[in-house]
């Protein structure tokens, strides 16, 4: 799949990780969200998504946009981004999303 096809996929997929979505969630129901979110990514890496200057470039567009919004000045909504951003861009501790079995991913992680 071309680049700006996964562009426009991966700000669908980040359109349902807005502030008013996550800061309410208790902790069962964002590893639920989390969960499902990198399903989706998964399915992006399996049509040829990689890690690649475009999508860290991709990544640190959100961070920045994040931030200047202060993250809605909601420190669980920050904590929660950073921690999904930090997985996909491998600033985490493994296993590593994008060089580890989706399923043991998962397992480890969410």
């Amino acid at each position: 799949m071309e680049t700006s096809k996964m562009i426009n996929q991966l700000n669908f997929l980040f359109e349902r990780l807005d502030f008013k979505t996550i800061s309410t969630l208790d902790n069962k129901d964002f590893r639920i969200l989390a969960h499902s979110f990198f399903i989706e990514i998964n399915k992006l890496r399996d049509e040829g998504l990689t890690l690649n200057e475009d999508f860290r470039k991709f990544i640190n567009d959100k961070h920045i946009e994040y931030d200047h919004d202060d993250y809605g000045g909601d420190s669980i909504y920050e904590e929660r981004m950073q921690h999904i951003l930090r997985e996909l861009t491998e600033f985490c501790s493994p296993p590593w999303f994008w060089n580890t079995p989706f399923d043991e991913y998962l397992a480890h992680k969410w």
